[in-house]
């Protein structure tokens, strides 16, 4: 806080005045104290004197204490002013606080020892209003600065204080034109019962016909007992004008993404179709080829029991179109996977599992395979094709467990809270993973034709349907330690072809 330094004291009374100079000295040792004793030094006092604060008598030969108050306020409305007085009246005291005085002690003995603690507290409540106008100001500037508006109403809707950010943002030219304005654009709400701020969004049109979006943010105050409406108004019109670009936005994205996707449907739809009819039409010259290889064959048995080259073209001829078969009849399958309409139900897939073990230990007597089944849940899927799945991935630990002395092959699950995920797990020959992002990729294969038969559909094929029953597909793997294919199922029984 400021120091007091410099004071007047207006007084014509010379015994007075030395009592005052005496009591401040006490409880002040540095203040400067400038005397005056007639009209003509305090004018000159009020012009070029740099005082922090007056005390004055009221009855003086020359004027009146009332008339030193409204010398001081007039040369400096901040300057605070102590009337120090025994010839006042109650009247004279009203009259002169009404006028600005700032304090009023009784001049008498046992209240000189007042005049320096009303001294202090006149001072310091002085510094105290200079830093609230001070901040206020400042509170002001940067809210202008900010285009941040200001309003205060009383619950009459009467305007009481407005800033220039708000005049600014209605386009409005003055105090006097903003009580209508106010009212007009941004009908505040008169009825808040709460102290807690009330936010709002309004749209206006300027008197410049520019469209301006605005947020109102009110609150009730109380002020000297009487509650008023004080309001913040920002100016949100680059905000909602960006909300709506991203939201154009957005839409152009949607209808992109829904248009190319409609174009990669077709598409995959007149692959399939050419994939089928390409398939289909070639089963029946490779039957032939396999079926006129073995009649050449058996006619030409003599002459091949001598030439083992040529039996051994025709073997591998036989071989092949088998094996060009068996992929034909996979892609015809794979084809229909895609093409068939799913139907939803319950499905039990203990008994959907048990069955296909059960068919694969007649197929397999002759080997030692441990089966681990754990307690597996009904799940809401397309029976045929969840068996499909669950067929290609269990007939695949059996392929490539077939090298192990003892082969063990677990089939569990578990249920988070919105999928079922499924695994089958073996301890066979095991998968690189640097091939998870294309194992499941037609006519993609973990491991060559001479080590292990098959087409490389049938993944594919398990990735298809599982994706169109809303689900996820992958496998954790180490080579020559096994392999574990996950498959997870969403829990919502609301569900449609996600194909």
């Amino acid at each position: 806080m400021k120091p007091l330094c410099r004071i007047l004291l207006v007084d014509d009374n010379p015994n007075d005045r030395l009592l005052v100079k005496r009591e401040l000295k006490r409880e002040f040792v540095d203040l400067e104290i400038n005397e005056i004793i007639d009209q003509a030094g305090l004018k000159q006092a009020l012009q070029t004197y740099p005082f922090d604060l007056v005390i004055t008598d009221y009855q003086l030969q020359w004027m009146t204490g009332l008339e030193v108050l409204k010398a001081v306020k007039a040369a400096n409305a901040n300057c605070p002013v102590i009337m120090f007085t025994n010839t006042g009246t109650q009247e004279t005291a009203v009259a002169a606080m009404k006028a600005g005085l700032d304090d009023y002690v009784v001049k008498s003995p046992q209240h000189f020892v007042r005049l320096s603690a009303s001294v202090r507290l006149v001072w310091e409540q002085m510094q105290t209003r200079l830093r609230a106008t001070a901040l206020e100001t400042r509170l002001q500037s940067l809210l202008n600065r900010l285009n941040v508006g200001l309003f205060e109403l009383d619950r009459q809707g009467h305007l009481l204080e407005v800033n220039q950010a708000l005049l600014t943002l209605l386009g409005l030219s003055s105090a006097e034109a903003a009580q209508q304005g106010i009212h007009h654009q941004l009908q505040p709400r008169l009825d808040i019962a709460a102290a807690l701020p009330q936010k709002r969004e309004v749209q206006i049109q300027t008197q410049g016909a520019d469209l301006k979006w605005l947020r109102v943010r009110e609150t009730r105050s109380p002020d000297k007992g009487e509650a008023i409406i004080e309001g913040l108004v920002e100016d949100i019109t680059a905000q909602k004008q960006a909300e709506l670009a991203l939201q154009q936005l957005n839409q152009r994205l949607e209808s992109q993404v829904t248009e190319r996707t409609n174009q990669l449907k077709a598409t995959n739809q007149e692959l399939e179709l050419f994939a089928y009819s390409v398939s289909h039409d070639l089963r029946s010259p490779i039957r032939q080829i396999n079926g006129f290889a073995r009649l050449l064959s058996d006619h030409l048995q003599n002459v091949l029991h001598e030439d083992e080259t040529a039996q051994h073209y025709l073997e591998v001829i036989s071989s092949l179109s088998v094996e060009t078969g068996e992929m034909i009849e996979d892609l015809l399958a794979f084809s229909r996977t895609g093409k068939v309409k799913l139907e939803f139900s319950p499905v039990d897939t203990n008994q959907l599992v048990g069955a296909i073990i059960e068919r694969l230990k007649t197929e397999t007597g002759d080997r030692s395979i441990r089966w681990v089944v754990q307690p597996l849940p009904i799940v809401w899927a397309d029976a045929n094709l969840l068996r499909t799945v669950f067929q290609n991935l269990i007939e695949n630990a059996v392929k490539f467990t077939r090298l192990e002395a003892i082969a063990e092959i677990t089939i569990g699950a578990e249920e988070p809270a919105e999928e079922t995920i499924f695994w089958v797990k073996d301890n066979g020959i095991g998968l690189d993973m640097s091939y998870s992002d294309r194992l499941f990729g037609i006519f993609q294969r973990g491991h060559s034709q001479s080590e292990f038969e098959g087409t490389g559909i049938g993944l594919a094929n398990v990735r298809r349907i599982i994706h169109r029953h809303g689900g996820r597909v992958w496998f954790e793997g180490v080579i020559n330690a096994g392999a574990t294919f996950y498959f997870a199922l969403p829990r919502s029984e609301d569900r449609a072809d996600f194909e």
